[in-house]
């Protein structure tokens, strides 16, 4: 993950390593919820996200509630920063 500023110019990029075997999409929804960690402990406000993943993209969008993995880790992201969401 990185950060760049309003001229599109490098500031921070950080790394996570994790090794259980999931699915692409829960894998990429932990990476935003461990993104949205470090911006809110560096205190940021009016932070833009992106995500090449379909799937965590369209569920910021919708409030879908279901018990597997991926929705549990989206309703985590949603609760650390409830106002991109």
């Amino acid at each position: 993950m990185y950060i760049r500023d309003d001229f599109g110019e490098f500031v921070l990029a950080r790394t996570y390593w994790f090794s259980p075997l999931c699915d692409i999409a829960v894998g990429e929804a932990v990476g935003l919820h461990t993104t949205l960690e470090w911006v809110s402990n560096l205190q940021f406000n009016n932070v833009d996200f992106a995500s090449d993943c379909h799937k965590v993209v369209e569920s910021s969008h919708t409030n879908v509630n279901d018990n597997n993995k991926f929705c549990c880790i989206i309703n985590a992201c949603r609760h650390l920063y409830p106002d991109i969401f």
